[in-house]
């Protein structure tokens, strides 16, 4: 989710109902601010000075920061990909981690994209943490992407925010 997005003009229809693009935006910009919350209590600090060299740079990058919304390489398709955030703590992540955050309210096509999403996960091969939630994803389409993680691989972990939060609470982000 790309929290820069709010283009819709008329937040509202005729009615007076919220559209739905709008609140897919605000609701998955609440869930970013939850990880990055958990981010800022755990010592962690924005990293904003040359973000587009971050990703690169990361092994020489000290000290527990985060930066968010940056590209990260290229997709399988050969476009840019962007990550919700990289973290960067040498010591807990040597290659860094990519946080994805993915909130689906209601019912749609998100979980199509989760295959897409793991062989992108794979192309750059940094470890990275899903994060599903808002209930509107196929069950099955969860357990599956759940299936693929593998500690020893890219997918590290696919969690829901109180799994996240519990993670969290265990040291995970050190």
């Amino acid at each position: 989710m790309n929290s820069s997005l709010e283009t819709t003009v008329n937040n509202k229809d005729e009615d007076g109902t919220e559209v739905s693009g709008t609140r897919a935006n605000r609701t998955g910009n609440s869930f970013e601010q939850f990880v990055e919350n958990a981010l800022l209590q755990n010592g962690y600090i924005e990293f904003w000075d040359h973000k587009e060299q971050v990703f690169a740079n990361r092994a020489f990058v000290g000290g527990k920061q985060f930066a968010k919304q940056i590209v990260i390489g290229t997709t399988i398709y050969g476009t840019k990909r962007r990550c919700d955030f990289l973290v960067l703590n040498r010591n807990r992540f040597p290659d860094g981690l990519v946080i994805e955050c993915k909130w689906q309210e209601s019912s749609g096509s998100v979980d199509e994209k989760y295959p897409f999403l793991l062989f992108n996960i794979a192309k750059i091969g940094v470890p990275t943490v899903v994060l599903l939630d808002g209930g509107g994803y196929k069950p099955m389409a969860m357990e599956w992407l759940k299936g693929q993680a593998d500690p020893k691989r890219a997918l590290i972990a696919v969690w829901n925010m109180a799994e996240f939060h519990r993670e969290v609470n265990k040291g995970f982000l050190g």
